[in-house]
């Protein structure tokens, strides 16, 4: 009787959750694809930065502040992307905002290979942040929306482990591309994704939240038809329960309304803290590591040992989110972060280095994974591209200081271990935001579910 009441309440279910008890099919595992090899791109485009920092800093004679001002342009342009591009797909639908940001970032990376100086050289990487800044929050957003619910944590964090793969090639290719040929030709391999546009122009499905929203139900109905065959009712027929009256106010102002103001003041610190260390240490671990008496080579080896450290993370953080929950999840990751990262300033010997390097980039730059996942089912979908966008842009500020602080910890010379703890610190603040985040809200990944307290 309870199964047929809910079949039944799927038919009328909130925008965007029509795929509540539809399951896995080749559509949604296509789309997870497409997405993943965005996020790939947007790995490589940012890890290659700090591969070639070492070559980029001896060739144009550059001081560690300069080279911190560089990184973190293009974390600032990611600031600036997902404020605007970020959440203007809640207005303009999420394919056509995602085109446009591959168009922006793969011609702005491509751009890089061409410089004569530091200012377009910062220029293009700030353009380049603003095509992946409003790229990411629009693709979580779009395999939140497609993805069934019973695998949504798994296939978003899935997605977003990807970054980490693109991190290892990107790191491998410096390593071995830079010495042969340069550092200007890893930027011309940055340029693949514009060959690539034509396929995402092709395979890449609109939003049907998106597209129900606009009451643009002839669109609709053949998407919904292939992403959940399952569902009983019609395109029109999800139109019919409003989502907390999104519509009657602007999108911004629903991120503080309904009691979500404190939660989504802690969940920009936790996004903050979380890329001040990713983007602090993908920049600055091979300049860290070779200070503490590494070699170079073998610096950018962690630098590897770090992304694949991440690709674990970020597929186990979404096995444990869907099983235990992304909060405790999160806290427990962030947790382990510090840890990890304050030891890294200890001289330790190979096998513990590589268990502290790995433990780091799983519960940093893993981490990064899931909580994108957590912000994305913490609002309703007609507000999510922007919740997870201003969320993402707030985080930036903690990714625009992670490059700048690396820089300075490093022109001051202070003790190695000193400067790893300073890193650590962000794990203990995203630690505590996270757990003052209501747990009322974030209990519930389907909003359907709070029409019906009492049906189990």
């Amino acid at each position: 009787m309870i199964l047929h009441w809910r079949q039944k309440m799927d038919v009328n279910a909130p925008a965007g959750d029509a795929l509540f008890n539809t399951r896995l099919n080749s559509m949604h595992l296509m789309v997870m694809f497409w997405c993943s090899m965005l996020m790939l791109f947007d790995g490589y485009d940012l890890v290659i930065y700090g591969s070639i920092l070492p070559q980029l800093m001896h060739d144009w004679e550059l001081s560690p502040v300069t080279a911190g001002f560089i990184g973190s342009s293009a974390l600032f342009g990611m600031m600036v992307g997902a404020l605007t591009l970020g959440s203007s797909s809640d207005r303009f639908g999420r394919r056509r905002i995602i085109l446009l940001c591959l168009v922006v970032f793969g011609i702005a990376a491509l751009g890089n290979a061409f410089c004569t100086n530091t200012t377009e050289f910062a220029l293009c990487r700030f353009l380049t942040g603003i095509g992946l800044g409003g790229m990411v929050p629009n693709i979580v957003a779009l395999m939140t929306e497609i993805a069934p619910r019973s695998k949504r944590n798994v296939m978003v964090t899935i997605m977003l482990s990807f970054f980490s793969v693109g991190g290892v090639i990107a790191a491998l290719l410096g390593k071995a591309i830079t010495p042969e040929f340069g550092w200007r030709a890893n930027f011309l391999i940055a340029g693949i994704p514009l060959l690539c546009f034509p396929v995402f122009y092709k395979w890449l499905p609109e939003s049907i939240s998106f597209l129900i929203a606009q009451k643009r139900f002839r669109e609709a109905e053949p998407i919904l038809r292939r992403y959940a065959p399952d569902f009983k009712g019609t395109a029109a027929s999800l139109a019919a329960v409003s989502e907390d009256g999104v519509k009657a106010r602007m999108r911004t102002v629903e991120l503080f309304a309904n009691g979500r103001a404190f939660d989504t003041f802690l969940l920009w610190i936790a996004f903050g803290m979380c890329m001040l260390m990713v983007y602090g240490l993908n920049t600055w671990l091979p300049k860290l590591m070779a200070a503490n008496g590494y070699p170079l080579g073998s610096s950018l080896t962690f630098l590897i040992t770090l992304n694949v450290g991440a690709v674990a993370g970020g597929l186990f953080s979404g096995w444990l989110a869907d099983r235990h929950g992304g909060k405790p999840t999160l806290i427990l990751f962030f947790a382990i972060a510090a840890v990890s990262i304050a030891l890294l300033g200890y001289r330790q010997s190979p096998v513990v280095l590589n268990i502290l390097l790995i433990a780091a980039g799983a519960t940093t730059i893993g981490t990064l994974c899931i909580v994108h996942a957590f912000a994305a089912q913490l609002y309703p979908a007609a507000i999510r591209s922007t919740g997870v966008g201003w969320a993402a842009a707030a985080g930036r500020f903690g990714a625009v200081a992670g490059p700048a602080l690396g820089g300075y910890l490093l022109s001051q010379k202070f003790p190695i271990n000193f400067s790893f703890l300073v890193f650590a610190v962000p794990g203990v603040v995203a630690a505590i935001a996270v757990v003052l985040i209501s747990n009322r809200r974030t209990s519930v990944a389907n909003p359907m579910a709070t029409l019906a307290p009492h049906a189990e």
